[in-house]
């Protein structure tokens, strides 16, 4: 009789493992789901919230926030309506700043930059666009350049637009008037037309914070010697931070004026002046959040923390699109119709992630990019992917297949000319995955300085 080697028997164990992983990953999804939110993939209309969503528990506190939301000429009309039913549909207290004074939805967008030194702006080549601005309106930029524009990415291309350029000259006196239009607020938190806020998420982590003490919270970022918060992931700034900030700009200002004129990123701008006045960053990721969850990568070591993303609240997101904004707002008013809990990041990939896989998602990138191969099919890129131990997904795009091992869920994609889009996950994996992640979380909650409490 002839007896199985070692090897067969380990092999055979192996691909049991995987099937019944496999098998619980479907049962996972089955009955996990939101009904609500899964609705939304099929163009049904979900369940509204209801009228009295904004004065229940998981809003309190939200009085003493004025939320500013900076945005700019080029980008408002398509990225600040959406919200007005999702970050400021529950914020009694907002104020919204641009490069061009109007009215969106009946909401008063206000000038940041006119009172910048009148010197700087007739001369200084970064307001051009401004006083294109003043003299045209909007009609002095074309549909083609305001899409441009609105969409460019963080490169030496994207932060030579006109947009970009004068955006940086926003941040200083947004703060000053900021503090100006409401002086006895408790918080002022900062955010972009492309950011989402998780507020049930954000007043709860506040609660941990002494709002007489000058914090300075945002996620960690560093240009040269300056360490800031990135601005796209929201920053909150108490007010006597704020007061102090403030106080020391207007101190030195030709001074910052010049700094400014020679900078490229407005967020750390303002983190320098916060240093300069004596305020430190509280080093916030991953409560707050550069990026949104179909772009994320799940296992994430930010700036080599070692801060478990998977285990911790999440309060905010980046590169959140309209659509993309009223999607997830669904899922979270999903959530909180169903769960107690407030969101984590594992969360979001188990309830809003997961549910969105397929076997085969055409016209779908999900971002793979480690290795690249020739294939005449989608079914060879799978087993290319399988075959590597450690890919967890892979795309195909004409004939060339891209594996990649880390998780991310990706966009639809237009399809171009011969070149159809497709992307594939591999399940079994997906729940080991999934399952290490689990196993990785140890108490972690909120980012908060270590005096105040003993989470982290």
């Amino acid at each position: 009789m002839l007896r199985k080697s070692a090897k067969s028997t380990t092999l055979s164990t192996i691909r049991i493992t995987a099937a019944i992983l496999a098998l619980f990953w479907l049962w996972y999804i089955h009955h996990h789901y939101h009904p609500s939110f899964i609705g939304i993939y099929y163009n049904v209309q979900p369940e509204q919230s209801s009228d009295g969503e904004c004065e229940s528990e998981l809003f309190h506190g939200i009085d003493d926030i004025l939320v500013v939301l900076r945005t700019g000429a080029s980008e408002a009309p398509a990225k600040l309506p959406i919200h007005f039913n999702t970050t400021l549909r529950c914020a009694p207290h907002f104020i919204i700043f641009s490069d061009m004074e109007e009215y969106i939805e009946g909401h008063h967008v206000r000038n940041a930059l006119d009172e910048v030194d009148p010197d700087i702006v007739a001369s200084h080549p970064d307001f051009d666009y401004y006083r294109l601005l003043l003299e045209k309106g909007r009609a002095g930029i074309t549909s083609e350049e305001a899409q441009r524009w609105s969409v460019a990415a963080n490169t030496k291309a994207g932060r030579d637009t006109p947009g970009w350029r004068l955006d940086k000259w926003k941040f200083l006196p947004i703060a000053e008037k900021s503090l100006a239009h409401r002086p006895d607020a408790k918080w002022y938190l900062f955010v972009e037309a492309d950011s989402y806020i998780l507020w049930p998420a954000l007043l709860e982590w506040l609660s941990h914070f002494d709002h007489l003490q000058p914090h300075y919270i945002g996620m960690q970022m560093q240009i040269g010697e300056v360490v800031f918060a990135y601005g796209g992931a929201g920053f909150i700034l108490s007010n006597v931070a704020l007061r102090e900030m403030v106080k020391h700009w207007r101190s030195k200002l030709k001074q910052y004026d010049e700094y400014t004129a020679g900078h490229w990123a407005g967020d750390c701008i303002l983190g320098k002046v916060l240093a300069d006045a004596g305020v430190g960053l509280l080093w916030a990721w991953p409560n707050l959040f550069g990026d949104q969850p179909k772009d994320m990568d799940f296992d994430s070591h930010f700036g080599g923390s070692d801060k478990r993303l998977w285990c911790h609240h999440v309060s905010s997101y980046h590169h959140v699109s309209p659509p993309d904004a009223v999607e997830f707002s669904e899922f979270e008013h999903s959530w909180y119709r169903q769960n107690a809990t407030l969101l984590r990041h594992k969360d979001v990939f188990y309830h809003y992630v997961l549910p969105q896989l397929r076997p085969e998602r055409v016209d779908w990138n999900n971002l793979s990019e480690d290795d690249e191969w020739p294939v005449e099919t989608f079914q060879t890129c799978r087993d290319l992917c399988e075959k590597q131990p450690d890919c967890l997904q892979f795309s195909t795009s004409g004939k060339i297949c891209r594996t990649s091992r880390t998780f991310t869920l990706g966009h639809p994609t237009l399809p171009q000319t011969g070149q159809l889009m497709s992307s594939g996950w591999i399940p079994e994996r997906i729940a080991l995955y999934a399952q290490r992640m689990d196993a990785s979380c140890m108490d972690q909650d909120w980012i908060v300085p270590p005096k105040t409490s003993k989470m982290d």
